[in-house]
C-alpha cells in the first residue's frame, strides 16, 4: 500500500475516532472521565514538582517522567488500560509550558 493510502486509511480511522469520541454518549463520558482522571494527576504532578528542589532548573523531559511515574501509579490503583495511560501521559504532558508560566 503507498503513503498515500495509508495516509488517508489511518486518517479515516482518526476521524471516526474523533467523532465517536465527541458526538456519542458513550464518548461524551468517555472523554469527561480521561479529562477529569488528567487532572487529578495534573494536580499531583504539579504539586510535586513545584515542591521539588530542582524545579527552577527541572526540564521538560524530567517532567515527563515524573508524569509518567504518576500515571503508572495512578493506573495500576484504577487498573486503567494501557491505551487509556498513553493519552493520559500525553495530555498531562502537554501542560508543561503552562506549569513552567505558573498557570
Amino acid at each position: 500500500m503507498g503513503k498515500f493510502k495509508k495516509g488517508l486509511f489511518l486518517g479515516g480511522i482518526l476521524g471516526a475516532a474523533l467523532t465517536w469520541i465527541n458526538t456519542t454518549t458513550k464518548g461524551r463520558e468517555f472523554r469527561e472521565k480521561l479529562l477529569d482522571q488528567s487532572a487529578v494527576i495534573y494536580a499531583e504532578v504539579k504539586e510535586r514538582a513545584l515542591a521539588s528542589d530542582t524545579w527552577e532548573t527541572m526540564q521538560k523531559n524530567e517532567y515527563v517522567r515524573m508524569v509518567q511515574d504518576a500515571v503508572d501509579k495512578y493506573a495500576k490503583e484504577h487498573e486503567l488500560a494501557d491505551d487509556v495511560r498513553k493519552m493520559i501521559v500525553k495530555l498531562v504532558s502537554s501542560q508543561w509550558k503552562n506549569l513552567r508560566r505558573g498557570k
